[in-house]
């Protein structure tokens, strides 16, 4: 009997067959482990499972959306400070200052609803309609002057605001069916509410929009628009006359919250403390960019 051994290896072929499937399969089963490990999935696993869970998805979701300030809550003594403090603390051009019984009493007497329809579509004296600000809900006006006349010598009752929606309420926005469920129809989710322009910060160069946005939150369209003098310059005409002149933003914001007199006439512009120095420098950098 003869000691030798055979081998199941006889050609070349068969040995480079061997020794590749000598490293090949202690690395897959590497492979294996380390994925069992770290939950790490080959390609196109969690794609075939997305698949699967969009076939078997329901038609209608239970969505929770936020539920959006509503409008129409601001306070008479808020709209004053807000809007109309701009012109009835100071007096300008013919506006009764607030807390001046002898000036309002002759409006008083007219009636709430005559002051109403002035502080409503403004007057030829120079109020533009809602104090310029028309984001103001009519209800938010007449509680502004509500409180102006009964500061001011007048005894109007005053207007309450609705209460606070205390929580959002649970909202169903359906989805569209899927190919899995033919026969249900496709509903469109409610759009989402726009942002609020009184929230617009100076996060980068102001356009028209975001300008204006931004004046009437900080009252400056209570005394000046773009392109039209209202009680103060319109803005184009600021462009043009500091046109060139390198220290014009550090001036104009100077003049903003310190206020001013004798550039554009007898109207002397009142202090706006209240305004965020971001605001100032964000519309004075966009006034001075405007071409008439």
């Amino acid at each position: 009997m003869s000691d030798e051994h055979t081998s199941f290896i006889k050609t070349p072929k068969q040995l480079a067959i061997v020794v590749l499937l000598a490293f090949a399969v202690p690395i897959a089963l590497i492979g294996l482990v380390s994925q069992l490990i770290t939950g790490v999935r080959p390609p196109g696993s969690r794609d075939a499972e997305t698949g699967v869970l969009n076939r078997i998805k329901p038609v209608g979701e239970v969505t929770l959306l936020e539920a959006s300030a509503p409008q129409g809550n601001m306070s008479g003594e808020q709209v004053y400070q807000s809007v109309c403090k701009t012109c009835h603390e100071a007096g300008l051009v013919d506006a009764p200052k607030m807390g001046d019984k002898a000036a309002w009493a002759p409006r008083i007497k007219k009636g709430v609803d005559a002051l109403y329809a002035s502080a409503l579509k403004g007057t030829d004296k120079g109020m533009p309609p809602k104090g310029g600000n028309r984001d103001l809900a009519d209800i938010e006006v007449q509680r502004g002057v509500v409180y102006m006349a009964n500061h001011s010598g007048a005894s109007f009752k005053e207007l309450t605001a609705p209460a606070t929606v205390a929580s959002a309420p649970a909202t169903v926005a359906p989805t569209a069916a899927t190919p899995s469920a033919p026969a249900a129809a496709a509903v469109p989710s409610a759009p989402a509410a726009p942002p609020s322009t009184a929230a617009a910060k100076a996060s980068g160069p102001l356009d028209l929009k975001a300008a204006e946005a931004m004046m009437q939150k900080d009252g400056c369209a209570a005394c000046h628009g773009v392109d039209k003098k209202i009680v103060g310059p319109a803005y184009v005409d600021v462009a043009a006359k500091y046109k060139g002149d390198a220290g014009a933003p550090a001036k104009l914001a100077q003049k903003v919250k310190a206020g001013g007199a004798g550039v554009w006439g007898p109207v002397p512009m009142p202090p706006n403390p209240q305004v965020p120095d971001e605001d100032v420098k964000a519309l004075v950098s966009w006034i001075l960019t405007l071409k008439k």
